[in-house]
């Protein structure tokens, strides 16, 4: 008989993403040029901030050092090409970087505007491709649906995910869901969260399928410490011990927030004395 643990009732805090530091060589690039494209266009003159791979690659480290190198939107890690394969990883605009308005700051070189994300699942030449790839749209996630839209206050910003979790996920399908309570609760209206899910579509296969994958490991090594006699919040500790924990590089584990979910208190208890969480 399967195990059945009540989640939708937990009460758990989401990573928030703690920015750093602007980056140097982004500094010293904004106050030279501080109107300056992102990219430099077909017939565009003048320097744009990706033209100078170092000052990019200083600019994406950072990111993903403030992020424990999960992307900002689905929490998948962020892996490095090998083989001469990309990474999987791209610096993302929250606010479209095309998109400004008289009076508006350069959105392009904004500090606050950007983030870390995977490739969405629509590169099929970064590395483990079969679960990072998707030949069907209609499976891309995070930036790629998002595209050029300006969702400022129409979806969750990275930056402001509130300290209590206001999502709660489904191990029967994977699917991340709003909890209605907690969210009226927090003073987050309902369709926004709703339209980040659903415009991040963060309930696509792909990323639904391993989020259920993990979910059920988790519960099955909960059942397994259940069987030799441990309680399940001995169990829960046990495995947040484990693995809610940062690696040698300094990263968290792919689909942090789930297990912070899954393993409800004793996740609390294991990272309270974290930094930057």
């Amino acid at each position: 008989m399967p195990l059945i643990f009540a989640f939708e009732s937990l009460n758990v805090r989401m990573k928030k993403i703690n920015k750093g530091d602007i980056p140097n060589r982004l500094a010293i690039f904004k106050h030279q040029n501080p109107d300056a494209k992102w990219e430099k266009g077909k017939n565009d003159i003048d320097e744009a901030f990706r033209c100078n791979r170092v000052r990019y690659n200083e600019l994406q480290q950072a990111l993903r050092t403030d992020q424990g190198n999960l992307c900002a939107y689905c929490e998948i890690d962020l892996i490095a090409g090998t083989n001469g394969k990309p990474d999987d990883c791209r610096v993302e605009h929250f606010h479209p970087k095309s998109k400004r308005e008289l009076n508006e700051p350069n959105w392009a070189l904004k500090w606050d505007n950007l983030f870390a994300v995977c490739c969405g699942g629509n590169n099929p030449e970064v590395s483990d491709s079969t679960f990072r790839y998707s030949a069907d749209p209609k499976e891309y996630t995070c930036d790629v649906p998002k595209s050029n839209k300006v969702l400022d206050n129409l979806i969750v910003n990275p930056l402001s995910i509130p300290q209590d979790n206001c999502w709660k996920y489904i191990r029967s399908t994977g699917e991340v869901l709003p909890n209605e309570a907690k969210c009226q609760n927090l003073q987050i209206p309902i369709e926004v969260a709703n339209r980040t899910i659903s415009e991040l579509n963060l309930n696509g296969k792909r990323i639904r399928d391993q989020r259920k994958s993990l979910f059920n490991d988790l519960t099955d090594r909960i059942g397994t410490y259940l069987e030799e006699g441990m309680s399940i919040p001995e169990a829960r500790e046990h495995i947040a011990r484990a693995i809610l924990i940062k690696n040698n590089a300094d990263d968290w584990p792919s689909f942090f927030t789930l297990i912070r979910f899954v393993l409800s208190a004793q996740a609390e208890e294991v990272i309270a004395g974290y930094d930057n969480i």
